[in-house]
């Protein structure tokens, strides 16, 4: 695996896990930390289809 892959996926899976502790008990770091999670799944998605080519 791409190792730029590999962070990303782990970026993404940590800052989701943090989101969805803080979902219901502190709502300003919930939303801090989905936005994190976002940012790098947007980041992991477009790096995916870089390496293994477009679905067109």
């Amino acid at each position: 695996m791409d190792p730029r892959l590999a962070q990303l996926l782990q970026l993404t899976s940590l800052y989701g896990t943090l989101a969805k502790f803080y979902e219901h008990m502190d709502p300003e770091k919930h939303i801090y930390f989905y936005q994190k999670h976002f940012m790098y799944e947007k980041q992991l998605v477009q790096l995916y289809w870089q390496l293994h080519g477009t679905m067109d």
